[in-house]
């Protein structure tokens, strides 16, 4: 892969010369700069001006130590309450498998550059656990110096590190690109997301993808952290709520009318709910059907669908494109609202099962998939055995092996559940 970088040996060699003159010393490195970021004949300024920040407060390139943030205990529970947990599959799906697929680490830490997960193949683990590069440590620029996730803190832009431009030495093997995250209402970073290896890791195709994964994190995380509306005397609305988990799919009014729903009208409203600046034509027909469909059928579905919900709570569809507009809540939406402040009980109450189980539109899929992965990865992470034991009373997943093997690790020799438990297992052979 061709880097964005000036990976070229001379480049290096310049940038290894430079970095061995910083010295012990609270004097600034000796380099001149002409503003651009990137120049054949020197070390790139924004690095340059890390390299000083960093010789000023950590004074010795040789004395910059990781140090630990999070040891497991706590760890576990600042996960737990990081807006990225709840958006952990579009992290995965996105991020994660892609870069583990191509032999990369990739982290992601808070606002203060605290990396939360590392996760990649064991081997490339290793050998960055050597360095210090894993879960609970700190890199920002305070404590590690120059490193791309805290090059990304400290200037709120995409960077990337090649090998000799670490600050600490013990780095100078790797390379990083690092992309800050906001919130998607604030506007205030609420962290990082990286790639770390060798020089693959900053290749051309590795700024655009951190980029994209973090503009698809912010626009999920908007449908979790949108501003509750409120009536005139300030309490809060009372909305249309959608259910879509479990096969009998429909609409209630705020009113208390209940409209039922086909399974294809429950799709459409699913996805224009969860896509509020609306979807074209093209872009239903897509997510809609795995082949064949035509925006014709689209257009006939909505005049239907539109007659289905008219008068109700308000709800209406707008086209050019297809727009949802009225105030609408649904049993999706408070289910990953609540696993995002980390309530699992409410969670678990309002989830039944799977969104729209008979669907087989694309679009639907990969929502459902999203939602099942995250509650059930929060669940085997952080829930308690009776939260565990309720996700398994659910009747899609009984059979859960691991589920069922979490629950007899942490229920008491005592709880009826345990022997319960161990007939699902022993049925299913394990």
């Amino acid at each position: 892969m061709h880097s964005t970088l000036l990976l070229e040996d001379d480049y290096q060699a310049t940038v290894r010369l430079a970095h061995d003159r910083l010295q012990p010393s609270s004097s600034r490195l000796g380099v001149s700069v002409d503003g651009s970021d990137s120049r054949p004949g020197g070390v790139r300024s924004s690095v340059l001006e890390s390299w000083n920040r960093s010789i000023d407060r950590l004074h010795d390139p040789a004395g910059a130590r990781v140090r630990v943030a999070y040891e497991a205990d706590q760890l576990a529970e600042v996960r737990r309450r990081h807006p990225f947990h709840s958006i952990m599959p579009l992290l995965r799906s996105h991020l994660i498998e892609p870069a583990k697929d191509a032999g990369l680490l990739a982290a992601l830490g808070d606002e203060q550059g605290r990396l939360l997960w590392v996760e990649g193949e064991r081997a490339v683990r290793d050998r960055a656990e050597a360095m210090g590069f894993l879960a609970g440590t700190d890199w920002s620029e305070e404590v590690m110096g120059t490193s791309a996730p805290g090059l990304a803190l400290r200037s709120g832009s995409p960077v990337q590190i090649s090998q000799a431009e670490h600050f600490a030495p013990d780095v100078h093997s790797w390379s990083c690109s690092a992309v800050p995250v906001t919130h998607p209402l604030t506007g205030q970073v609420i962290g990082i997301i990286d790639v770390t290896g060798g020089d693959d890791a900053v290749s051309s195709i590795v700024l655009p993808l951190l980029a994209s994964t973090a503009k698809a994190a912010g626009a999920e995380l908007s449908q979790l952290y949108r501003p509750k509306h409120m009536d005139r005397s300030g309490a809060e609305a009372v909305r249309s709520e959608l259910s879509v988990f479990g096969s009998a799919p429909a609409l209630q009014g705020p009113e208390g009318a209940r409209v039922s729903l086909t399974r294809r009208h429950a799709e459409i409203l699913l996805l224009l709910h969860r896509f509020p600046d609306g979807i074209s034509g093209s872009g239903l027909v897509d997510r809609l059907w795995p082949v064949g469909g035509s925006e014709v059928t689209v257009r006939a579905e909505i005049t239907r669908l539109r007659k289905a919900i008219d008068g109700l709570g308000g709800l209406r569809i707008d086209a050019r494109p297809y727009r949802l507009l009225g105030d609408l809540d649904s049993d999706l939406d408070r289910t990953c609202a609540a696993l995002a402040r980390g309530d699992v009980d409410t969670a678990l109450g309002h989830y039944r099962g799977p969104v729209l189980p008979d669907s087989d539109a694309p679009g639907v899929r990969e929502i459902g998939d999203e939602v099942d992965a995250l509650l059930r990865e929060t669940l085997l992470q952080d829930g308690t055995w009776q939260q565990l034991w309720r996700y398994a009373s659910l009747p899609d997943f009984r059979d859960d092996a691991e589920v069922l093997m979490t629950v007899l690790r942490l229920a008491p020799p005592e709880a009826a559940e345990r022997n319960a438990a161990v007939v699902r297992l022993e049925a299913l052979g394990c």
